[in-house]
């Protein structure tokens, strides 16, 4: 009796549960899991994106996730992950009309050492919009393993899931 009643409170927190799926493809270097009602797409051949599902007709922008991979026998010897974000930072600056740096710090990422930037502010081509960006540098076997989360500031309504979306990323050997 006493199961049957604990199944019976739980069963309304399991129905409101999301779906998710899994990202896995052969050539792209990481997995990741994602909601069943964002969508994914793989662009410029190893760029893969995860969009939010929109908020409806007026919403003007979809929130997403982009992460790229890249290679260089430099990334993680010779060159190491904070020398490489700072340059990066720089330059990302100069195409903001308005900037606000919230955060930056020092993480582990599959427990190898990277860096997540937290930022925001209205960039020269869309000087209207406040947007706000995560971003994520993690060199690992020679790879650039570089993820940025956009989102408008005004809205924070995904970045929950964005946040398990990227912390379900696993990379490959």
């Amino acid at each position: 009796m006493r199961i049957l009643l604990c199944l019976l409170l739980l069963s309304p927190a399991f129905s409101f549960a999301q779906e998710w799926k899994t990202f896995n493809n052969d050539s792209i270097l990481f997995t990741a899991k994602y909601p069943a009602d964002w969508v994914n797409k793989i662009k410029d051949g190893k760029r893969v994106f995860f969009t939010s599902p929109s908020e409806g007709k007026d919403d003007a922008f979809a929130e997403n996730i982009n992460i790229s991979v890249s290679t260089n026998s430099q990334y993680g010897t010779t060159l190491k992950i904070d020398e490489f974000v700072q340059p990066i930072f720089d330059n990302v600056k100069k195409t903001f009309i308005e900037f606000t740096e919230e955060t930056r710090q020092a993480i582990k990422w599959n427990g190898i050492d990277a860096y997540e930037i937290t930022y925001s502010g209205n960039r020269k081509e869309d000087e209207k919009m406040w947007f706000r960006f995560i971003q994520r540098f993690c060199f690992y076997k020679s790879r650039l393993y570089m993820l940025t989360y956009v989102s408008l500031k005004s809205n924070n309504k995904f970045t929950e899931t964005a946040r398990q979306i990227i912390n379900s990323i696993k990379f490959k050997p």
